[in-house]
């Protein structure tokens, strides 16, 4: 089983208590903008894995059993339900019982905003020109072809 994911090391960042009181508005400020990168940094970080990648290049398809994950992605049914497990911590899928199986459906708006997010907090795109999230949908499918090397 993979190790467990290292959280942030939050000793490093500033005490907002040890900062002078007219920096307030601007303290305010950053805080919001960390928000933003560390929602961001959770879809980005779960999307940063080839085989998650795999799992939610079969759930861009349509909803899937946790059965027909490990026939499509050849991994194992331990690796399968560790992978999905970060997804769902994500924010990225849903998982919901039907029987003995589970049903996994991706959250595709989750994807678009935490891509809408880091873009934002970067300060690159501007967010009247964002897509909804189920037009974006199209264009993730080639995206994930590319990131394996394959032609879209």
């Amino acid at each position: 089983m993979p190790p467990p994911e290292r959280g942030c090391n939050k000793s490093i960042l500033p005490a907002y208590s040890a900062l002078p009181a007219a920096t307030g508005a601007a303290v305010s400020r950053l805080a919001g903008e960390r928000d933003v990168i560390e929602a961001a940094r959770r879809v980005h970080r779960a999307l940063g894995d080839t085989n998650r990648l795999e799992v939610v290049r079969r759930l861009a398809a349509g909803p899937a059993t946790v059965s027909e994950l490990i026939e499509f992605t050849g991994l194992s049914q331990p690796l399968v339900s560790w992978h999905l497990r970060r997804l769902r911590a994500a924010g990225l899928v849903t998982t919901e019982r039907s029987g003995r199986e589970s049903i996994c459906t991706l959250r595709t708006a989750t994807i678009a905003e935490g891509h809408a997010l880091m873009l934002s907090a970067l300060g690159i795109a501007d967010p009247a020109a964002w897509i909804a999230p189920a037009d974006a949908l199209p264009h993730a499918t080639p995206l994930v072809d590319a990131v394996r090397g394959e032609e879209a």
